[in-house]
């Protein structure tokens, strides 16, 4: 449901790497720095860089070949390009994942915390988010920020969504790789 230690210090350290490199590049935040792990970074920094990273992905690429990267690091830089940004219904935390349906593809995917398990970052069930699924050793995680909307459904939607996850479920399957 979330990776593990060894994991997570590897995520945030090429995250944390590649955003550095967006902001030197496009001068979004002054005082970001080379930063080697999230804590008391600013979300509003990280969103600012990490939406100018989505904006324009190839520089995944530009980074790569500028910087010096062992090649598991590299593998897993690459596959950023595959991310699937978009707003997202958070609909059930199951015991490997989190089902996040995207509602204009009709499409469910297992998403994993990378700190926490994302039901415990959320007040409610199910919620809107908008945030970007990236690939992670043959898993599925967020770049670090879920911008949750503050919408409650009533009983209708709920069903509704529960009844769409079973019918995709069934049709198509989870999606836990990207």
């Amino acid at each position: 449901m979330i990776l593990t230690l060894e994991d997570k210090k590897l995520f945030f350290k090429n995250w944390l790497k590649l955003l550095a490199f967006v902001n030197n590049k496009y001068k979004i935040v002054k005082k970001f720095g080379n930063p080697e792990n999230p804590v008391g970074l600013n979300i509003n920094d990280i969103g600012k860089i990490r939406n100018k990273l989505w904006e324009n992905v190839n520089i995944i690429e530009e980074y790569i070949k500028c910087s010096n990267l062992e090649n598991e690091d590299k593998d897993i830089i690459v596959l950023w390009k595959k991310y699937k940004k978009g707003k997202f219904t958070i609909i059930k935390s199951l015991k490997k994942y989190t089902i996040f349906l995207d509602n204009k593809k009709n499409q469910l995917y297992g998403v994993n915390g990378i700190t926490s398990p994302i039901i415990e970052m959320i007040p409610f069930l199910p919620i809107m988010v908008e945030t970007t699924l990236i690939p992670f050793k043959n898993k599925i995680i967020y770049d670090s920020l879920l911008e949750y909307e503050n919408i409650s459904f009533g009983s209708n939607y709920k069903k509704y969504f529960i009844e769409n996850y079973n019918n995709i479920k069934k049709e198509k399957g989870i999606i836990c790789e990207l």
